[in-house]
């Protein structure tokens, strides 16, 4: 019996080069795979996959809100984050939300399958360093990426990577179901606590960090 395999990436040639990867495996396959959040949320309730691999940044929605909302309903389904972002910066928030495993999408296909069984066993898919880190209590790294990582919520975080991706507040409040009042209020924290004078600083550095 294969254990089921679901892909959430925003970019088509990520999900064929892992279902190339995964369906020679014996033991696995992949069931089904969408490009973003909405589509994915309806078939892994009807699929019910073992393993969901989502990427963190994705079009219509904050892969760690997703995760959250996908441990919400499907709680069989575990998940391992893929991502080019740092793992330093985001796998603890991830660890936070729900997920089993983060592995970045450097790593070689080797790594990734070890990754998705070690899950299938129940286990922990993190690097030595960070989980040490986190059972430690010392927190992640902050990484190369810089304040942002450490300094902010993780709604805090996602709205200031949809300011860097070119959002107004508008159209972060209809993505995040929020009002535009509380996306403003979000901002004004972000500006604080990130030592920043002016909503141009506030995008430039947002830039800057989606840019990294």
């Amino acid at each position: 019996m294969k254990h089921k395999i679901y892909i959430l990436d925003d970019h088509p040639i990520v999900i064929e080069g892992l279902k190339n990867i995964i369906d020679k495996q014996d033991d696995l396959q992949v069931v089904g795979s969408a490009e973003d959040a909405a589509a994915a949320v309806q078939q892994i309730g009807k699929l019910k996959p073992d393993i969901i691999i989502l990427d963190i940044t994705l079009k219509d929605r904050s892969g760690v809100d997703l995760i959250k909302k996908i441990r919400s309903t499907s709680s069989n389904s575990q998940i391992l984050v893929y991502s080019m972002h740092d793992e330093n910066v985001y796998a603890e928030r991830c660890l936070r939300a729900g997920a089993m495993g983060y592995l970045m999408k450097g790593e070689s296909a080797a790594r990734l399958l070890h990754g998705i069984r070690q899950i299938i066993t129940g286990s922990f898919c993190f690097s030595a360093s960070l989980l040490s880190s986190i059972v430690s209590g010392g927190g992640p790294r902050t990484g190369s990426r810089g304040e942002p990582g450490r300094m902010l919520s993780d709604r805090q975080l996602e709205v200031f990577e949809m300011v860097g991706r070119g959002f107004d507040s508008h159209e972060i409040a209809e993505k995040l179901a929020l009002s535009s009042k509380t996306v403003d209020a979000h901002k004004a924290n972000i500006r604080q606590k990130l030592g920043l004078a002016s909503a141009r600083e506030l995008l430039m550095e947002a830039v800057r960090w989606v840019e990294k």
